[in-house]
């Protein structure tokens, strides 16, 4: 291909925040590096969307003020300027009614309620690594409805509904974080990838989009280099293959025998149904925050911190957190997710601009459970049975979740890079 050499020092697979990342990393401090993307656009999840004039994120986005992901943009001067989230207004789900807090409340529900969250930052996270939420919440938690609104945000924080498996060490750092501050992202999380593109650009980093590796070449148990969609092939001294577990093992000859293959085995992914929405007006302005109790549903304005369109829309993400269901009817979901804005915001649809569905979106790799003490099914970016090959993503290493979690990795995955060449 034009523009493509056909010998680097380091080749990354995979255009989103974490491949960006570790190609900023690892430029800047001299080496040679391509990144490869398959899809005609940088960014994969981070991706932004233009929908008559209204910018969609696929489904809600942020970052925790406390984070991964905003400490390492802050490092590569590449952060987006931004806006935070209202802590005000929290509204519940129950059984198709309303429920406020503090308004819905008992006296004493309510004093147990600003208990918990008030003290969530003094909790030992280390020490409940290994014990499931749900355990957690039956020992610190007395109040029936207390309890539900508890998982709701613990929801909120890890994506995950199963609150058997969840790590509530993991969850509740992450909660931890979210209390330092919930930003989003002004104009869109497509902001932050064309940061990370125009600074590994200028560092000198090669970008190559609508061309995919087809495997990893290994020789003596090293990497030797890639193997490319067009049948032609690069030398790499290593590689950091920044994607998900199953586009990893497809490009590893053997993966089911190595470590790749068991943490894919190992792992837990997430999935959501995305309900994306554009508004002129908004019927009940004062309802920006809503979570289920009874059901895994979610309720956000976003445009209140930052600007999220051209023409003055308001932009709202209704969601339901699936789990590890991978394959649910994705009309009964967006159903669900009309009938909950239809509750919310009753006369909605006569203010709509734009409109978007997402069903069966993959939102994390991994749930972070207690089978893994709240960490990804890989403990760190190196791959021992190749020298070279590193991996990182939301599945890699102890470190937040999602970008926070793939940021973080990718740092790890340059400097295990830089080490080794």
């Amino acid at each position: 291909m034009t523009g493509l050499g056909n010998k680097y020092e380091a080749a990354v697979i995979g255009g989103g925040l974490t491949g960006l990342t570790a190609a900023v990393y690892l430029a800047r401090s001299g080496k040679s590096v391509v990144v490869l993307e398959k899809d005609s656009r940088l960014g994969g999840l981070a991706q932004t969307a233009r929908m008559n004039g209204a910018l969609f994120n696929l489904g809600p986005h942020a970052m925790y003020e406390g984070g991964t992901a905003l400490r390492i943009l802050r490092e590569l001067d590449c952060l987006p300027d931004g806006g935070y989230a209202s802590k005000s207004g929290l509204i519940g789900i129950l059984q198709g009614k309303i429920v406020r807090v503090p308004a819905d409340l008992t006296p004493e529900e309510n004093a147990e309620w600003s208990k918990l969250m008030s003290g969530l930052s003094q909790i030992d996270i280390e020490s409940i690594r290994s014990i499931s939420l749900q355990e957690w919440g039956v020992q610190h938690i007395r109040h029936e409805q207390v309890r539900l609104f508890f998982h709701a945000m613990c929801r909120q924080w890890s994506y995950c509904d199963d609150m058997r498996v969840l790590s509530a060490g993991y969850v509740i750092e992450q909660g931890q974080l979210a209390g330092q501050g919930v930003r989003y992202v002004e104009g869109g999380w497509q902001t932050v990838v064309e940061n990370l593109r125009h600074a590994a650009i200028q560092a000198g980093a090669a970008i190559v989009t609508g061309y995919s590796a087809e495997q990893i070449l290994l020789k003596d148990g090293s990497v030797h280099g890639l193997a490319l969609s067009d049948g032609a092939e690069i030398r790499a001294d290593a590689v950091i293959a920044a994607s998900g577990l199953n586009e990893v093992c497809q490009l590893v000859k053997g993966a089911e025998r190595m470590s790749i293959g068991r943490w894919k085995n190992e792992s837990r992914p997430l999935y959501a149904a995305c309900l994306d929405i554009a508004l002129r007006q908004l019927p009940n302005p004062e309802r920006i925050f809503a979570l289920g109790l009874d059901q895994p549903l979610y309720f956000s304005k976003h445009s209140g911190a930052v600007q999220l369109s051209d023409n003055g829309a308001h932009v709202l993400h209704v969601m339901r957190y699936n789990d590890n269901e991978a394959a649910r009817d994705g009309k009964a979901d967006e159903r669900e997710l009309t009938r909950l804005l239809d509750l919310l915001e009753p006369g909605w649809e006569r203010e709509v601009v734009a409109v978007r569905f997402s069903p069966n979106v993959l939102v994390a790799h991994d749930s972070r459970t207690i089978r893994h003490h709240g960490v990804g099914p890989a403990p760190d970016p190196i791959v021992p049975e190749v020298r070279g090959l590193y991996v990182a993503g939301d599945w890699v290493g102890s470190e937040g979740r999602l970008a926070d979690a793939g940021m973080a990795s990718a740092k790890q995955a340059a400097q295990e890079v830089l080490r080794y060449i």
